[in-house]
């Protein structure tokens, strides 16, 4: 019992419960944080904090430490304390990320234009069908895309039991003479003429 209690020695009549200790970053980041995912949950708390009084000023050195740590000329861990290069570098990765969808958007336009175009004008009558079919396959035409159908059928507990201990049966004991009834409501099979 005494090896799991620690016994102050300065004071004898008090008992120290054994602590275990955690290293302070294991505790921040329980999980590992992508640079993207870093800046935002700092500058989350910033705004938090500021939401509660703090004061936040920039100026240009915030301006330049935001730049360098954006353009990786520097490391975000040099800056982390700083809320002013948080909440700039945050602003800069944002737009940043609001640029990159605009370039998809642009490019994709781009290349519906120009297929639509050879779909006109193209040289050869395969030439201009390739690019219609590429003009089909996009996602808001859909009209050369592949589809799949799933169709589920629920069957009762019972009704699977059932099946089950058929086919037991007939597994287990291939002699029986346990045949497949069809159900009432079936329609008997009438004039069907077999030539040999």
């Amino acid at each position: 019992m005494n090896e799991l209690l620690d016994i102050s020695p300065e004071e004898p009549d008090v008992i120290l419960p054994p602590i275990e200790r955690v290293d302070e970053d294991e505790i921040l980041f329980a999980k590992d944080l992508t640079y993207r995912e870093e800046v935002r949950a700092r500058a989350r708390t910033t705004l938090e904090l500021m939401a509660h009084g703090m004061q936040v000023e920039s100026d240009d050195k915030t301006e330049r430490d935001a730049t360098a740590v954006f353009t990786e000329d520097e490391d975000l861990e040099q800056h982390a304390d700083k809320p002013d290069v948080i909440l700039r570098l945050e602003a800069m990765l944002t737009e940043y990320d609001h640029e990159v969808v605009d370039d998809a958007v642009r490019m994709r336009r781009f290349i519906m234009n120009r297929l639509m175009e050879e779909s006109q004008i193209g040289a050869k009558s395969s030439e201009r069908l390739k690019a219609l079919e590429l003009l089909g396959k996009i996602t808001e035409v859909g009209m050369f895309t592949e589809r799949q159908q799933i169709t589920l059928t629920t069957q009762s507990t019972q009704e699977i039991e059932e099946e089950l201990e058929k086919t037991l049966t007939l597994l287990l004991n291939p002699d029986s003479k346990m045949y497949e009834v069809p159900p009432a409501d079936a329609k008997p099979i009438k004039d069907i003429k077999i030539n040999v």
